[in-house]
């Protein structure tokens, strides 16, 4: 069981991906999406935020589940999305849209004779994925390879949006090399699991890198009108300056916190074992 390291607080928060916004959907969820996903394409208008690093402090805090309902929502608004898992460690994106994980950026980078078209796959949402592929045990020489640069560009050339899926920023230090690859940066900060030392250090971190941070999302936060807790929920979206001070998030409580390591390696490992599983079965 992993320490407390008093990064988040002593709770579980359900690590469990899932595909939320429909098409005409008019709940308070799909309305947090509309607005974020408005608000991006307001922003990308030049052209020139088109690969968007999706970033968190720690683990837990809804990055990939938001990562993957942003796509989608984009998609439904008639944008050409590709959803890139570069959160090689614990990849979970395949999940969200139940496609294998099977032949993906570990495939491509080893391999030149693999080619970009080999590893996107395509899903009912209208979102194309790419998945991490074969395992990689060394992040930083595949993020400054140059076929990994060369696949980011290509994307970049073929898609509206370019949504980018990363490990955690306290955890593991790939945001600095994925920086390099993107055009901006959304902070994902969870409401009442994350605490505001952690939080400000991420920001610093990430304030410190090859991209800019454009705008920050609070998930699990609740409505104070209806007592409903979801994703998505965020203030003024645009340069990260418009949400004030950390202390503005205070009205959502931070505290202490706790994130079972050791359980999230075993259901990736068991998640990975049955995706073999799969790929024998279609071979």
């Amino acid at each position: 069981m992993a320490r407390n390291t008093g990064l988040f607080r002593k709770k579980r928060i359900a690590r469990e991906e899932v595909i939320a916004v429909k098409k005409g959907g008019n709940t308070e969820f799909d309305e947090s999406y509309n607005r974020l996903k408005d608000n991006l394409i307001y922003y990308s208008t030049d052209g020139g935020h088109k690969v968007i690093q999706i970033e968190s402090s720690i683990a837990g805090e809804g990055k990939t589940t938001l990562a993957c309902n942003l796509s989608v929502s984009l998609a439904l608004n008639d944008k050409k999305v590709v959803l890139v898992d570069l959160d090689f460690r614990k990849a979970r994106v395949h999940r969200a849209f139940k496609v294998s994980s099977q032949n993906g950026i570990g495939n491509y980078v080893s391999d030149k004779s693999v080619t970009v078209d080999d590893i996107i796959k395509h899903t009912d949402y209208g979102v194309d994925l790419i998945t991490r592929g074969k395992s990689i045990y060394n992040s930083s020489l595949v993020l400054t390879s140059e076929r990994i640069k060369a696949l980011i560009a290509e994307l970049k050339e073929r898609y509206d949006f370019v949504i980018l899926d990363c490990p955690p920023v306290l955890l593991i230090s790939d945001y600095i090399n994925i920086a390099r690859l993107s055009d901006g940066i959304l902070f994902v900060v969870a409401a009442g699991y994350t605490r505001k030392s952690a939080v400000k250090e991420t920001y610093t971190l990430l304030s410190k890198t090859d991209s800019k941070i454009i705008g920050a999302i609070m998930t699990f936060a609740e409505n104070t009108t209806s007592g409903y807790s979801y994703y998505g929920r965020y203030g003024k979206y645009g340069h990260y300056g418009h949400y004030g001070h950390y202390g503005h998030y205070g009205h959502y409580g931070y505290g202490y916190g706790y994130y079972h390591e050791k359980d999230d390696e075993e259901n990736s490992s068991n998640a990975d074992k049955k995706d073999n599983a799969d790929g024998k079965k279609a071979k």
